[in-house]
């Protein structure tokens, strides 16, 4: 069955008058009428008789009438349909992100504003590949999977987090080695976050007391405000705490810091895909 039978059929249907059905189709009556004969052979049934000068459907016709007309205004909406799926993923932004999360969501709010038509699709996928723009701390792993066409990366400052009412929230700083009789709260090891950390008490020649191990960022930030323990900070990453229960600490020796990397895909973008990425950049430079 071909979509020209069809559309033939479903026109003297419509019109049940062969004559003016070709009219309308602007083809010869004789090649409209084979159409259809041909289209009668190929089901095994008859789907017209006549009725004087008109034509009339069988109870065949009726059934495929009325699919006929589902299926051709479908195939006629579909060039719309497909400019309309075109325009939804020109808007679209996917953004991977493994690091800065709180600055990310902050900056997707912002720019939200300047672009409210965007589409945003966000995860947190330590294997992803396929997104637009993927932000992370280690672009090490996914050498040879991330086709980069542009990349950036900014300098993350790593505070040691104490609950406000503390001794040591007294300073503005701290010496880490001086933290090592300090009871820890920490990410478990299998966040990404919780290895850098052990490495920077090691160089300060000590293992951190960790007395709070979580996967839950929510739990190891109520646990400082507390006043349980004290804790690795990432300022893009965390975000600003809540200052009435928890201050921040920069850590003069070792200087904690991390670079955070910003990757857009060179598989598949958009102008707002790369409009969303040199915005993020400059928001983070900014910082």
């Amino acid at each position: 069955m071909e979509i020209g039978q069809l559309r033939y059929f479903y026109e003297a249907a419509r019109l049940e008058h062969i004559t003016k059905a070709a009219e309308s189709l602007h083809v010869a009556q004789p090649a409209l009428t084979k159409a259809i004969k041909n289209l009668e052979d190929e089901l095994g049934v008859k789907l017209f008789y006549k009725s004087g000068r008109c034509v009339k459907l069988t109870e065949y016709g009726k059934f495929l009438k009325e699919r006929a007309e589902h299926i051709l205004r479908e195939l006629d909406n579909l060039p719309q349909t497909v400019e309309m799926l075109e325009d939804v993923q020109d808007k679209t932004v996917w953004i991977n992100v493994l690091a800065a999360s709180t600055f990310v969501t902050d900056v997707i709010i912002k720019f939200k504003k300047i672009y409210p038509e965007v589409i945003f699709k966000m995860t947190q996928k330590e294997n992803e590949i396929g997104a637009d723009v993927s932000v992370l701390t280690n672009p090490v792993r996914f050498s040879g999977h991330i086709r980069a066409r542009k990349s950036g990366v900014v300098e993350e400052r790593v505070y040691v987090a104490v609950p406000v009412d503390s001794e040591l929230a007294k300073n503005e700083e701290v010496d880490l080695a001086d933290l090592r009789v300090s009871q820890f709260i920490t990410l478990s090891g299998s966040r990404r976050f919780r290895p850098l950390c052990d490495a920077y008490c090691e160089y300060a020649g000590f293992k951190p007391q960790v007395v709070f191990e979580s996967d839950s960022l929510i739990a190891v930030k109520n646990l400082i405000a507390a006043g349980v323990g004290v804790a690795f900070w990432p300022e893009f990453t965390w975000g600003k705490p809540d200052k009435r229960h928890i201050k921040l600490l920069r850590v003069k020796n070792p200087d904690c810091q991390r670079e955070i990397f910003v990757l857009l895909s060179a598989d598949k973008n958009s102008i707002m895909t790369e409009t969303f990425f040199d915005f993020l950049l400059k928001e983070l430079k900014k910082r």
